[in-house]
């Protein structure tokens, strides 16, 4: 099968994240059909960023999913949560992830999506030349962020409506107190004020 791996910290997960996985999986302005997207929550991040518990985030992961799944019967089954680096105690590295990933299920086929926020600092990543020329890399349109600089390997998601919305916007606006039917799933709003998460600058 041809897999979409989506990495992020889900910090929380939102409709910006939930565009990128419906579109990934619907659009027809790309040659690939994926079979499937798994989202890859990051255990320890490489640029040393704060989130809530692992807990948390797979709970709203799951509800996001869930939300999608009922909105959209054909994508059922077709989006799943990856936890191998949530599971693995180092820091995580996109491409170590997607080597263990492929031995792990040599009968699938990898790719991975980002937003194009990411082009600017992409050079950080670890061994990011060699993972370019064994994995394809969607980039996904967000607002204010161009395409550039793309690098041999990556697939511009050109046609794609843009996505807007960010995990920061979320945290402003839960610790500001204004509303967030354009910012989240309602089962994900739920969860964050029945579990009181982001109420303070303190997100662990």
């Amino acid at each position: 099968m041809k897999i979409l791996v989506f990495g992020g910290t889900f910090n929380p997960p939102h409709l910006g994240h939930q565009l990128m996985i419906e579109q990934s999986l619907t659009n027809t302005f790309t040659d690939v059909v994926f079979d499937q997207v798994w989202l890859l929550p990051v255990g320890k991040h490489s640029f040393a960023k704060n989130f809530v518990s692992n807990l948390h985030r797979l709970a709203m992961l799951e509800l996001m999913i869930s939300s999608i799944s009922e909105k959209t019967v054909s994508l059922k089954n077709k989006i799943f949560i990856e936890k191998y680096e949530l599971e693995h105690n180092e820091e995580s590295q996109t491409f170590a992830t997607l080597e263990a990933l492929s031995k792990q299920y040599p009968e699938h086929q990898f790719s991975f999506l980002i937003g194009s926020d990411n082009l600017e600092k992409f050079h950080l990543w670890h061994n990011y030349e060699e993972m370019l020329k064994k994995y394809p890399f969607y980039v996904y349109p967000r607002a204010s962020f161009a395409f550039s600089p793309m690098r041999q390997g990556m697939i511009a998601l050109e046609n794609f409506p843009q996505m807007a919305v960010s995990s920061t916007k979320v945290r402003e606006a839960l610790m500001n107190n204004t509303s967030l039917s354009d910012l989240l799933d309602d089962k994900v709003i739920n969860y964050i004020k029945k579990n009181k998460l982001y109420v303070t600058d303190q997100v662990s």
